[in-house]
């Protein structure tokens, strides 16, 4: 499981934090603060560990919420279907991408 400690949104760096207190008393998995540039995760739920794919889709989840509120999509980041949706498909798109392990550039 590779989850960032931070990234980037338009040069701002969006702190990646694990907090099971914090989730615990929100009786969430994860949530995305744009007005803190975080996001905070669980790992574990009432003691008991979350699986790494809870946490992989947890984590796309609350970074779609970021992005959407980055570009100013307020309306789209409240719609929890479209997020949980685009989230998926955008985890499985980072975890199936293949690359060339040398490319070449040709400039004409």
């Amino acid at each position: 499981m590779r989850i960032p400690k931070s990234f980037k949104l338009f040069a701002t760096p969006i702190e990646v934090v694990f907090d099971n207190n914090r989730m615990q008393d929100m009786e969430c998995y994860g949530l995305a603060e744009y007005s803190f540039s975080k996001i905070t995760l669980a790992d574990a739920h009432e003691l008991k560990p979350l699986s790494e794919g809870k946490i992989m889709d947890t984590f796309y989840h609350e970074k779609v919420h970021m992005i959407l509120d980055t570009m100013g999509e307020r309306d789209l980041s409240k719609n929890e279907k479209f997020v949980d949706t685009f989230a998926k498909l955008l985890r499985q798109s980072d975890e199936t991408a293949e690359y060339e392990t040398s490319i070449k550039y040709t400039i004409e």
